[in-house]
């Protein structure tokens, strides 16, 4: 049996293979505590090297033969690394077998496992079982828990199952929580016929922050209620939360939907005054709103200024100037971000097109949709 620093030694050196750390923790791990910690330590590092489902198999055999399946440390890095490769599905057929042994499964456990399906595509509704079956175990939730499952709710946008679980995080106490009402918030307004819910919940909690003010005034914006969006944000002011981009991209968006340009000119002041920080998005909201309201020149100004532009700076300033019969302008921009080496979408040559077409260019109309087809394979 090999000793315990050469069992570090090969943990440690950094281009030991995967095998020779498979075997120096089979050939290492005892019942020592120390050297059972040790060895827990190495599947930790082993983890680190998983890379192929076939790496993740390899861990799960030594995880079994030395019997790490009872470490809820061990299975809940298993849980986050299955994740990571995209087979949560795996770990869930480990965990979940017809008769698991869940004496030895956490909060941790079933947390990382919940957080693993809330975050897929379309396996978000597992994420709920999941929480079932964590409370059928007896396995009391926590304050990382509810954020998971909510968001779970919110994705398949499930509104029975949100207040569900919304009477569960009542009965468990966690409805001071503000980490889990904010997510509570965003749940409501991601499902259909849950803003008003939603609304209650807000005005009802205590706001340490902007997070449950932006997430109420992006609900109501995707709703197609601007109006209702600016009136909160107007109560905003009377409160000591200080209003962030995220914020500020909200009722930008909503200002945008309802014309209304001095409005947009006030929140522009604010975002001065208030020294917010204005990222990417933040600027592109600014210039779509301008655009969109009748200032396309502020538009322009505002994108000139930007020292970091993403493909939609570009798409909102080109299609801004064709909505105002600035076709010649939106043409040489096209040809400009073209020339920095940004590659157009389809929104943007939608934008070009009707530049084109509004500005009387047929033949630069032709031009460029054949260069829609034929280079940027756009159908």
């Amino acid at each position: 049996m090999n000793s315990l620093p050469t069992f570090l030694h090969a943990i440690f050196k950094p281009k030991t293979k995967l095998l020779i750390l498979l075997r120096t923790i089979t050939t290492s791990a005892t019942s020592s505590s120390y050297q059972v910690a040790a060895a827990e330590h190495g599947f930790l590092t082993l983890f680190q090297s998983c890379n192929t489902f076939l790496n993740l198999l390899q861990t799960q055999t030594q995880i079994e033969n030395l019997g790490f399946q009872n470490s809820p440390l061990i299975l809940t890095k298993f849980a986050s690394k299955s994740s990571d490769l995209n087979s949560i599905d795996y770990a869930h057929c480990f965990f979940f077998s017809p008769h698991p042994n869940t004496h030895f499964y956490d909060a941790f456990l079933f947390n990382t496992i919940i957080k693993s399906y809330a975050q897929t595509g379309n396996l978000k509704a597992k994420a709920l079982w999941v929480f079932s079956f964590m409370l059928e175990c007896k396995v009391l939730p926590n304050n990382f828990t509810y954020p998971f499952v909510l968001k779970a709710c919110a994705g398949i946008r499930d509104l029975n199952l949100g207040m569900s679980v919304h009477g569960s995080l009542l009965k468990f106490g966690f409805d001071v929580n503000n980490h889990v009402l904010n997510t509570l918030v965003h749940m409501y307004c991601s499902c259909e016929g849950g803003i008003e819910f939603g609304r209650k919940v807000l005005d009802e909690m205590t706001k340490e922050d902007s997070v449950p003010w932006s997430t109420m005034i992006g609900g109501y914006v995707r709703l197609g209620r601007p109006k209702n969006a600016v009136d909160l944000f107007r109560q905003i002011q009377m409160e000591v939360v200080c209003p962030d981009e995220i914020t500020m991209v909200a009722v930008l968006c909503a200002c945008t939907d309802l014309g209304a340009l001095e409005l947009g000119r006030w929140v522009e002041s604010l975002i001065e005054e208030k020294r917010v920080n204005k990222s990417v998005d933040l600027n592109n909201a600014l210039i779509d709103m301008f655009a969109k309201c009748g200032d396309v020149d502020k538009a322009l100004k505002l994108f000139r200024t930007m020292s970091e532009r993403s493909i939609v700076s570009w798409t909102y300033v080109i299609v801004g100037l064709a909505m105002h019969g600035r076709g010649l302008q939106s043409v040489s921009l096209f040809n400009e971000m073209i020339r920095d080496g940004v590659v157009p979408d389809d929104v943007v040559f939608i934008g070009l097109l009707s530049a084109c077409s509004h500005s009387g260019l047929v033949e630069k109309g032709k031009e460029y949709f054949d260069l829609m087809r034929k280079e940027f394979y756009f159908a």
